[in-house]
C-alpha cells in the first residue's frame, strides 16, 4: 500500500507525517525537502516520491506518495 507523507506549513518550517507513524521529519526550506527526510527515516527511497496534491489554501498542506510501504516497527523484549 502506498505511503502517503502529508506537509504542512507551520510556525516557520514544514512539518511531515506519515498517518499512523509518530515519527515526523521538518525542514526549513520546503515541503519536498521535508518529506524526504522523513522518506529517509522511514527506510524509503526519496527519489520515488511524487507530489500528488497541494492545498495551500487549508492550512498550506501538500500531499507526497511514495509507492512503497513503512517497513514493519522491530518488536524488542
Amino acid at each position: 500500500m502506498p505511503v502517503e507523507i502529508r506537509t504542512r506549513y507551520t510556525g516557520m518550517t514544514y512539518v511531515a507525517t506519515v498517518r499512523g507513524e509518530k515519527r515526523t521529519a521538518s525542514n526549513t526550506m520546503g515541503a519536498r525537502w521535508a518529506a524526504e527526510a522523513l522518506a529517509r527515516k522511514l527506510n524509503l527511497d526519496p527519489t520515488l516520491l511524487r507530489e500528488t496534491q497541494r492545498d495551500l489554501l487549508r492550512n498550506g498542506v501538500e500531499l507526497f506518495v511514495h509507492p512503497g510501504e513503512v517497513p514493519a516497527k522491530e518488536v524488542t523484549a
